[in-house]
């Protein structure tokens, strides 16, 4: 969202007893403020609930993109924040947009199972840009904005070593980790093994139809984060195919957190 339209939203969510929440594509929700506790498929209300109720103190936004998710994430959530971003042009516009924010730290690698370099598929719309091909269901559906432009090398890092570096007290933290980087949602979580137990609740892209060859299916994916000690706190649609969801944002919390 741009920012003229955060600041006319803003305004509007003023002015009355509305909030106003993007529920896909270009539809949008109007929420009655004071019965909150019944916008059961708010996005932003399930979210906030999970952060403030587990006391959340650092959020790791990995696969940043140009700053959507900790733009929106500044609406409910003052607290320590870093973003991951490995594309070169894209990293500068999340620069841009966390400037000025001294609690928002941006990075411009990757985070993966392994220290390494890799080449990341750039797309036509940057949010495709992954390390994994277009699946021909994909660059169907999405057209020129799943499609490769170019490719361009990225140092991949486990996630235990950037903690160690840019988190000192990273064991007294209690961490939120979401990840949106088009089918590497698992080589990322594999790369935290050490710190995994102050993860407590995470936001994960799951697909229902293969949005890239070689990524995992949901159920896959669900498979291995219950089995590392998450449960599914909820489920939001990202896209849709007609009458098929495409992929859902899940979000998990750690049954013992």
């Amino acid at each position: 969202m741009s920012r003229i339209r955060q600041l006319v939203k803003r305004g509007i969510e003023t002015a009355t007893a509305w909030d106003i929440e993007r529920i896909g594509g270009r539809s949008f929700a109007l929420i009655d403020s004071k019965r909150a506790d019944d916008g059961w498929f708010s996005r932003r209300r399930q979210l906030r609930s999970i952060l403030e109720h587990l006391r959340i103190d650092l959020v790791l936004d990995v696969g940043a993109n140009v700053g959507q998710f900790g733009r929106d994430l500044r609406e409910i959530y003052a607290g320590e924040l870093h973003s991951f971003e490995p594309v070169a042009a894209t990293h500068e516009q999340l620069a841009a947009a966390a400037a000025g924010d001294p609690r928002w730290t941006v990075h411009r690698f990757a985070l993966g199972s392994a220290n390494t370099t890799l080449n990341i598929r750039v797309t036509g719309s940057t949010t495709f840009s992954s390390m994994l091909p277009a699946s021909e269901f994909a660059t169907r559906r999405f057209g020129d904005g799943a499609t490769m432009a170019r490719e361009e090398p990225v140092a991949v890092r486990r996630l235990d070593d950037v903690l160690e570096e840019l988190v000192p007290n990273a064991v007294t933290r209690r961490i939120f980790l979401k990840m949106d980087t088009q089918g590497f949602d698992l080589e990322v979580f594999r790369g935290i093994v050490t710190n995994r137990r102050c993860v407590l609740a995470l936001q994960s892209e799951v697909s229902l139809i293969p949005v890239y060859d070689g990524m995992p299916h949901w159920t896959e994916s669900l498979r291995v984060y219950e089995e590392a000690g998450f449960f599914v706190a909820a489920m939001m649609p990202v896209a849709t195919d007609g009458l098929r969801v495409v992929e859902y944002d899940c979000l998990l919390v750690r049954a013992d957190g």
